[in-house]
């Protein structure tokens, strides 16, 4: 049988939002909802599809940069709006029919 976890916050709240992958679609989406005062956590095993990359182009004012440090100034940016970010992977989700 699978493991079973409950994604909580250290008061007892369930997340508003669990975004499953930091990339830059996922981090993108924290920093809104992060923005928008929603309780999130971002679950991340830090594997990128870009890591083999020594530059990113095409992104304005980061033309150049490395993948690796575009995700580590997205996870600052997203965790000063309160965005929780855990390295770690997901295996599997469930509805607990509650919602």
């Amino acid at each position: 049988m699978a493991e079973v976890v409950i994604v909580t916050r250290k008061s007892g709240e369930v997340y508003d939002v669990v975004v499953v992958g930091g990339g830059t679609a996922g981090l993108s989406a924290a920093l809104i909802l992060g923005r928008s005062r929603r309780s999130v956590l971002v679950v991340d095993a830090g594997e990128p599809r870009n890591a083999p990359a020594a530059h990113m182009h095409g992104y304005l004012s980061r033309d150049g940069m490395s993948p690796a440090e575009f995700l580590a100034v997205g996870r600052r940016e997203v965790a000063a709006y309160g965005v929780e970010l855990w390295d770690d992977r997901v295996t599997g989700a469930e509805r607990d029919g509650a919602g």
